[in-house]
């Protein structure tokens, strides 16, 4: 799956994993690890090349795997670098379930949106769903601004020595 979108004067792809991205993804996780680590539990401080590529083999196997989950880089070719991730865990009966981060270098510029928002409109009749913890605003803003909407909330169902006890919301957006 390849994805071509223009955000302002930037032409971001999205692009199935691929090894070659190895020294751009070690950095955009390096560089973005204090951001990552408030909320994802696999961001350490300091990914080696070999793990960046590691990760990478991993995802392309995941990415043909029927049951995998597929995880789309988003990057720009002509500054040979990640933007950030889409990964889709696909679900029963055409769902997926969302999950994304970024590249902290390139927060609040609109890419992350645009690409969501292509990779939805490239899966027309799929339901989409996502979580985010209650302290993650930003992640909120993005799943609302893409068109999702809270469906649910699971009370303290999350605790992190930075936030403790949070909530998770459930997103959900149906294409048509």
């Amino acid at each position: 799956m390849e994805l071509a979108l223009t955000v302002g004067t930037h032409t971001l792809r999205l692009s199935a994993p691929d090894p070659e991205w190895c020294k751009a993804l070690q950095h955009a996780l390096n560089t973005s690890f204090t951001a990552h680590s408030e909320f994802l539990h696999w961001a350490k401080p300091c990914t080696t090349e070999d793990e960046a590529r590691s990760f990478l083999t991993r995802a392309v196997d995941e990415f043909k795997s029927e049951a995998g989950e597929r995880r789309l880089l988003i990057v720009d070719d002509e500054a040979h670098t990640i933007i950030g991730c889409i990964g889709l865990k696909p679900r029963r009966r055409n769902r997926y379930l969302v999950g994304y981060w970024a590249n902290t270098e390139y927060s609040g510029k609109g890419y992350m949106r645009a690409a969501l928002e292509a990779l939805i409109n490239s899966m027309p009749g799929f339901t989409f769903y996502l979580t985010t913890a209650s302290a993650n605003v930003a992640s909120q803003r993005l799943a609302e601004a893409a068109g999702f909407g809270l469906i649910r909330m699971f009370y303290q169902a999350r605790c992190s020595q930075q936030h403790g006890e949070q909530d998770t919301y459930l997103y959900r957006l149906k294409c048509l």
